[in-house]
Order: structure tokens, then sequence, then C-alpha cells
């Protein structure tokens, strides 16, 4: 596939550039060759390109959507709203440019704006699907799980392969409960349909990752950079499943990236974070912390300029909202509520504390699954106004008048999302979302019979793996003060747990597990209720998807070399560490 992949381009813009040596002012030609251009790499000569064509066809609205696409793509959204807002003038019926007008709104982080134009596009044409697949990708931004893999599910049932064809960049196969297999499949037919489109290679690079197929990952992302030398999600990629591994070559084409005019604060902080793995797998830990100073400094201005940014103190309400309304006294009033259900085991710690290290031990035996990260619990508590026909009230208030009823209902609806992943086939089914520490009182009181697992770890290492991270989603890790007072906040939730929770919880220290891995994998699945599995013993050789930072880590046996790994970054971390020595 590598070679045709390259000989369709080739033929491609052969053919693009014959046109236009016979018709030099082919609006048409010019625009879509420009626009190929710019997914290959080429980025100034396309957007010239691009550019001249608008010049030409004042009259057509596919050189405006060209032209905003490629200044979309590389973050000058100023400049792109401006040719849409006169080309909307011109054409106000034009579904794609309502798409694009949605996709900046998306960007500019005004997701009521957004959704109200992704809407009328798709009112203007319901066959369009990629309308769809922003819809979606706008629930998952905002944590709505289901509702995202609802949307997604849709797109694919209209036809699979329309589906694919809306969904270029693969977000609509990433969708939350995707199995590994479902999404390689998904990522290899859009490569089917765009052969010659890179960040399709460097997105199933990723899954594939995630699935443990280093080899071929890295053959995805290399043959993406071979399509597109400038893709940068490829370089990120590589570099931080390779580390040191990488190529010098690799490495001095993503340093060269880095100055490129059209790239964004986004793109260049996925960078800069791979060349921090890149760094400290080669032992240089001060060019590595320089990396991770800047690549948390940029991912913090793009999240903050998409109104994303974290606000430390509404966390801080909500400690103070769970200690307020989880009482011995509502546990008390609770008691022989909820569900009697075993199945669930909920594994809770601070990120990077080895929650999933812990849950791959655990899903290689042969009677637990591993569900991954749910959103299950907050959920679950969410809807309970609902439930309990009390919509103007919050959940917390709710739960203080909550009957057996209500309960019953909660966890029955939290069963269910769990037994649609597997069938209802295992014994014990593992969700590993650390942040449900913050709930774990709910689902004492939802599931007093579940295992509750609490994973924890020196927190001077915590912190140091959250930092060098690139997440996803979680905004608190980009900042070392925000890093600071989110450890504390958690380590005041898990006291108040410890003194009022009504189930007990298995502590499993990261340092301890790594010290003897047999004995404290031993004592899980003891405490699973499960009889002994050798298959636990060699969990890194378990075939499941791992949609988490810590992919490469559980593709390994386990390794001593992140016990106290803070030391080699003390300086860069003094002012947390400070904090975190005097709360000590």
């Amino acid at each position: 596939m590598p070679c045709a992949n390259r000989a369709a381009c080739a033929t491609r813009r052969g053919a693009y550039r014959l046109a236009l040596a016979a018709a030099p002012e082919h609006w048409p030609a010019l625009s879509n060759f420009g626009w190929m251009l710019v997914q290959s790499g080429r980025m100034e000569e396309g957007q010239a390109l691009c550019r001249r064509a608008a010049s030409l066809a004042s009259a057509d609205a596919l050189p405006a959507q060209n032209l905003a696409r490629t200044l979309l793509e590389y973050g000058r959204l100023d400049e792109a709203m401006a040719v849409l807002e006169e080309a909307i003038e011109r054409t106000p019926n034009a579904p794609l440019l309502s798409l694009l007008i949605g996709m900046a709104w998306d960007e500019l982080g005004e997701v009521e704006d957004a959704r109200q134009w992704l809407g009328r596009a798709l009112r203007l044409d319901e066959k369009l699907l990629e309308a769809r697949v922003r819809i979606g990708r706008l629930e998952a931004d905002l944590d709505n799980d289901q509702a995202a893999l609802e949307i997604f599910d849709q797109v694919l049932a209209i036809e699979p392969p329309a589906g694919r064809r809306a969904d270029r960049q693969g977000e609509g196969s990433v969708g939350p409960g995707r199995c590994p297999t479902a999404r390689v499949a998904t990522h290899r037919a859009a490569i089917e349909l765009y052969p010659e489109f890179a960040p399709l290679h460097a997105a199933l690079g990723n899954t594939l990752s995630s699935a443990g197929d280093i080899e071929g990952a890295v053959a995805c992302q290399r043959e993406a950079i071979a399509l597109n030398a400038r893709c940068m999600p490829a370089y990120a990629g590589l570099l931080t499943t390779l580390r040191h591994k990488a190529s010098d070559a690799e490495r001095d084409a993503a340093v060269a990236l880095l100055d490129a005019p059209w790239m964004t604060d986004e793109r260049r902080s996925g960078l800069r974070f791979g060349l921090a793995a890149y760094y400290d797998g080669k032992g240089d830990w001060a060019a590595a912390a320089e990396q991770m100073i800047v690549a948390n400094a940029l991912r913090k201005a793009s999240d903050e300029r998409r109104h994303r940014g974290y606000e430390p103190e509404q966390y801080e309400a909500l400690a103070d909202r769970l200690i307020e309304s989880f009482t011995p006294e509502l546990f008390d009033r609770l008691k022989g509520m909820g569900s009697p259900s075993e199945r669930p085991v909920f594994i809770v710690g601070m990120p990077r504390s080895g929650t999933t290290l812990t849950e791959q031990i655990i899903a290689s035996h042969g009677q637990a699954y591993g569900a991954g990260e749910r959103p299950f619990a907050r959920q679950s508590l969410g809807i309970l106004p609902q439930i309990m026909h009390r919509a103007e009230d919050d959940p917390l208030t709710c739960l203080a008048a909550a009957d057996a009823t209500a309960l019953e209902v909660a966890a029955t609806w939290h069963l269910d999302r769990l037994a649609a992943l597997d069938g209802g086939a295992a014994l014990r089914v593992v969700d590993k979302m650390p942040d449900n520490y913050a709930f774990l009182g709910w689902l004492a009181v939802l599931f007093p019979r579940a295992r509750f697992i609490y994973c924890r770890r020196d927190l001077r290492d915590v912190a140091l793996s959250c930092w060098i991270t690139n997440f996803s989603a979680i905004r608190w890790a980009n900042d070392l003060d925000h890093l600071t007072q989110r450890i504390l906040q958690h380590k005041r939730i898990m006291a108040h747990w410890r003194e009022v929770l009504p189930v007990r919880v298995l502590e499993v220290d990261y340092e301890e597990m790594v010290a003897d891995q047999e004995g404290q994998s031993r004592r899980l699945i003891e405490w699973l209720g499960l009889e002994w599995d050798e298959s636990c013993l060699s969990f890194h050789k378990t075939e499941r998807l791992v949609r988490t930072a810590s992919v490469t880590q559980v593709r390994q046996p386990i390794y001593q070399r992140s016990v106290a790994r803070w030391q080699r970054y003390e300086a860069m971390l003094a002012p947390l560490l400070e904090r975190l020595t005097a709360a000590l």
C-alpha cells in the first residue's frame, strides 16, 4: 500500500499540473490542487494556489471553501472567518460554508455558535455527514461520551463508506466503546478511500500503538511522513512511541517543524511533548525539561484561547460539596440500598499512579474484562435529578433525598452500560477512570458489594509524569500551580473517604508493585474473589486496547526506571515540590 499511495499522489499532482499548463486560470484545478498540496505538507505553495483560485471565482463557493479549510488547518482563524463571512453573503445556502463556520467557532471555543452553524449545515444538506462528525466531536469535548458515540454510530450506520469519508481524521472510529479490531478496520477502510491523506495513517499508527502493535504503529507513522514530510501528528506519535530510538533525522525534522509559520500552539505543543519523551529516553534531562516547560505553556495557551482553561477554584468547590454531602449520616440512611451486583471493579487514583498497570494485570485474568476509562460514575450521578423528577436540583442535593427506587434505577443504568461492553460475560468488569476517586462515595452507595482499588504512587513522580504527558483532555496538568492544587485536593478528598466510606478499599502502591509484581498481583486477584491465573504475570502480552497515555508502559514487563524519577527534574519541579512537602 505505501508505494501505491505515493504513486497515486504523484499521478494526481501530474494531472493537475497538465491541466493548469493548458489553462492557468482554471480556478477549480487551482483550488483543488492547492488543497491537495496543503494536505501533502506544501503549505505555502498550496495556500498561494487557493488564494489565486478564490480571487478568480467570486461567485462560486468552492474556492472560498478550500481557502478557508487551508487557513483553519493552520490556525489562521481570523483570516478564515473573514473569507467565510464574505463567501456566505454571496452563497448563503452553501452547506460546506456553514460547516466551516461551525468549525471555526469550535476552534475559538464558542460551543453554542459552533452547534448553531453545524446544525444549519445539516439542515441545508442532511447528507453532509462531516457536520455530524463535528457535532460528535463537540459532545466528546464536553465529556458527553454517550451522546458522541451515538452520533458516530449514526454516521457509520447511514452508509459505512460515506461515514468514513466524512470522518477523514478518524475521530468517529475512536469514540468511547470502540474495540481495537473495529477501530483498526475503520481506519484502514478510510485509508482505502483517502490513501494519500497522511493524518489517517498517523491516526492508524496511534490506534495500533494503543492495541500493542508498536512495530505496525511505527510503520504507519513513517508512512504518514513519507506522504507528508511535515505531518506533525506523525512526528509527535513517533517520538512518543520510540522515544530515544527515533532516528536523528526524525528528531531533526521535528525540531525544524517548530519554526514553521503555519504551526499552531497546539501542534507545537504536541511536537514539544514528543521531543521531551525523546530526550528523557536519551537521559538528557536538561533538554527534556526545556521541552516540557515550553510544551505545557503552549498547551495551556491553546486551551485558554478556546475557553477551556482550568479553574482550580471550581474543583476545590466540588471537593467542598463532596465532603459536606457524603457524611456518616448519609451512608447510614442509604445502607442496604443500591445494587447487590459484584461485577463492577473500580480502580481510582491520580492519573499516572499505576491505574493502567493495575487494570492490565486484572484484565489478563480469564474471568475479568478491562473496560478502560468510563464516564459512567459521573454520568449516573448526573442523571439522578432526572430519575427523581427534580430537574431543578443538582445531583448532590437530590442524593440527600434519594430512596431505594432511585438508586436501583441509577445502578441498573450503570450496569447496563457495563454489560454492553462485554455482553455480560465476565465475572468482573474493571473501570479504571482515575477521577472516580472523587465519586467513591456515590459508587459505594450504588454498588456496596463492588471491589474498590486505590492506586497510590509517590506524588512527586505522579506530578512529573503528568507534567511530561500530552493528555488529550486533562487541562490541569499544564500549569505547575494547578497541578499542585489538584494533587492537594485529591489528598483532601481521599482523606475524607478513609474516615467515612462504608466499604473497604484495597490500596496498591506503585512502588510495591514494581518491587514485587507477583505478590501484589496475587493480592489483587484475591481481592476480586477470583482464583489465581498465571496470565496475570504476563500482562504486557494481553491484547486489548489501552486508550491512555500509559500505553507504551503497559506493553512492557514491569521496570524500575519510573521509581523516584522526579529526582532527575528536581530543579524544574522545585515550586511544586516545596508545596507538596509542606502539605505532607
